[in-house]
């Protein structure tokens, strides 16, 4: 019983149709002119008529239906998009479920939207950035103290692979909290992103244990997320209503 944090990286916008990656030649422009640029971009990109949110949506539906009682879902994402929470606002725009944790989407590493105030969001992070480069802001504070006292952890269409992204790592491995004996289920398509990422968790976290499964997002939600259900955070499929 608990919070099953979900942590989703690009691998989850690619399933929903948002491929569009910082072209090359921006590196060489200044970094505050490169952050305007992505934000001016990916606004328009998520908007595009190629992008599909079902894979969220459809999470979601099966979230609701199945989860199992005294579980709860927490949302958190190293992505600058927001279509999971567009998705999370058109389904429960105004009262939160009683299986979500939070209808707030943690953006670790900030994102393109801008808020009323900004001073509470993420620190907006490049792949480029070195270590050191996060700023304390309260949002990516909240979501990186809620990952360390959890124990139980989703990771969707992540490689880690950028300093930025491996540092959240690092510093999970670091407290001495629940995350030390968590247990992790990783979700994505091409075996040799998934190998590395699972050697990295044990890597980072040897005191946990890491489950691999090679499917992609829609696919791995269309098969039922068994291995949600072998650990008890989802019941058996339940029959939709009419």
């Amino acid at each position: 019983m608990g919070t099953l944090i979900w942590l989703f990286g690009r691998g989850a916008s690619i399933a929903c149709g948002l491929s569009w990656t910082v072209p090359a030649a921006w590196a060489s422009l200044p970094r505050e002119e490169r952050v305007a640029h992505i934000r001016e971009t990916l606004c328009a990109e998520m908007n595009a008529p190629a992008v599909d949110t079902s894979p969220y949506s459809e999470l979601l539906t099966v979230l609701g239906f199945r989860t199992a009682p005294g579980w709860r879902h927490r949302f958190v994402t190293t992505n600058w998009d927001g279509l999971l929470e567009r998705e999370v606002n058109k389904a429960y725009p105004e009262v939160c479920p009683p299986w979500l944790e939070s209808s707030h989407v943690f953006h670790l590493n900030g994102t393109v939207e801008e808020l009323p105030d900004n001073s509470r969001q993420s620190h907006f992070l490049l792949e480029s950035d070195p270590i050191g480069t996060r700023v304390a802001k309260l949002e990516s504070n909240l979501g990186f103290a809620t990952m360390a006292w959890s124990d139980s952890f989703v990771v969707v269409g992540m490689s880690f692979e950028c300093a930025t992204d491996n540092s959240l790592l690092t510093a999970l491995g670091k407290t001495e909290l629940l995350v030390e004996s968590s247990r992790w289920i990783v979700v994505n398509p091409v075996k040799s992103a998934l190998d590395d990422v699972c050697a990295n968790l044990r890597s980072k976290l040897p005191g946990a244990s890491v489950i691999a499964v090679q499917k992609g997002f829609a696919e791995w939600t269309a098969c039922g997320l068994g291995e949600l259900r072998e650990i008890g955070v989802l019941e058996s499929q339940c029959p939709r209503p009419a």
